[in-house]
């Protein structure tokens, strides 16, 4: 999620990344039009075929099949969708009360919706007193949802046939986290922050440890994250003065950073980008979001708007190196790492 307060602060305690071409090795998959939406959240239900988009300025959800995009679900109670995943008969959302969907800011909640029909089945609020926005989320092989608060640096979760939210580690426990992955054996999450670039959570004492990150690698910023097949981690770095997208590879214990690689920066089709996924069916990214279009705290946009557009990326998994193979754009080198 875009937050301009939480970009604000990242760009006065960090470095700006210099502007590198990378043409983005993409395809259109759906092209919206210039009406006030602000794409967010994407999933994709592999059952179905369809593909769904969350509009935090149209506070409804759209469905995409065979090119073709209809209301799914209009969110209630003022609020607006952020993060969205599909996980078994539900589609979960992270959704929020702001200005630049409902003209005025309040709570914040975990929502489940039926995914055949939209149906609100559950409301899961931020059981905090404050300010909220979450806006990511994840699923653990348990059935455990996590879920972000870009605002208040907190983590939440919950879990299988529980009523309520509760902490994950203390309130406040990050800066401005964003997108999150749980690992194969349901104990860490790894957590793109914008100010703290990427951190382990323990996720049974709710501790968290910063990872190592090579020298010279700018990793802070990191909205979107997703897992790919290969092992490796797509993600949008959007708080940099110039977005791009990259991929990111870590030990195996998810300790330190060891590759990131520019797959597209300086393109039209990603200069607005907001979050990702990834599925058996390929990757996918939202390249034009619309944020770029609305100041802070503003209902009506500041800047034209461009139409808003969900990329599916051309990704080729990754191989061993041979001698000699030389990456297409630059990475990180991990014997060189900042302490």
């Amino acid at each position: 999620m875009k937050m301009t307060v939480a970009l604000l602060a990242w760009m006065l305690a960090g470095p700006m990344a210099a502007a590198v071409a990378a043409p983005c090795p993409c395809t259109i998959f759906f092209a919206g039009d210039t009406k006030p939406f602000i794409a967010e959240g994407i999933a994709r239900d592999a059952a179905s075929g369809r593909f769904f988009v969350a509009g935090v300025a149209a506070r409804r959800i759209v469905a995409i099949k065979n090119g073709v995009a209809h209301d799914f679900i209009s969110l209630p109670d003022d609020y607006s969708p952020f993060g969205i995943m599909v996980s078994g008969r539900s589609l979960w959302v992270t959704a929020a009360v702001v200005q630049q969907g409902a003209g005025h800011d309040g709570p914040s909640a975990l929502l489940d919706f039926d995914l055949r029909n939209g149906r609100l089945k559950g409301t899961y609020p931020v059981p905090d007193a404050g300010r909220h926005v979450l806006n990511d989320l994840t699923a653990a092989p348990d059935g455990t949802i996590y879920t972000s608060d870009a605002l208040d640096g907190s983590l939440y979760r919950l879990a299988p046939g529980a009523q309520t939210l509760t902490h994950l580690g203390k309130l406040g426990l990050l800066k401005s986290p964003q997108g999150m992955a749980v690992s194969a054996d349901g104990k860490s999450l790894l957590v793109a922050d914008y100010s703290l670039a990427l951190v382990k959570v323990d996720l049974t004492s709710g501790e968290f440890v910063p990872l190592t990150i090579p020298e010279g690698v700018n990793a802070k910023g990191i909205d979107g994250l997703v897992r790919l097949a290969d092992g490796r981690f797509l993600a949008s770095q959007n708080g940099l003065r110039n977005p791009r997208i990259v991929t990111l590879t870590l030990t195996p214990d998810w300790s330190q950073l060891v590759t990131l690689d520019v797959v597209a920066a300086d393109d039209a089709l990603v200069a607005d980008p907001s979050l990702v996924a990834a599925d058996a069916s390929g990757a996918y990214l939202v390249g034009v979001s619309q944020w770029g279009s609305f100041g802070e705290n503003k209902q009506t946009p500041t800047k034209p708007l461009q139409p808003w557009r969900i990329i599916k990326l051309d990704i080729i998994p990754r191989r061993p190196a041979s001698g000699g193979e030389q990456d297409k754009y630059p990475r990180a080198d991990a014997s060189k790492t900042n302490k």
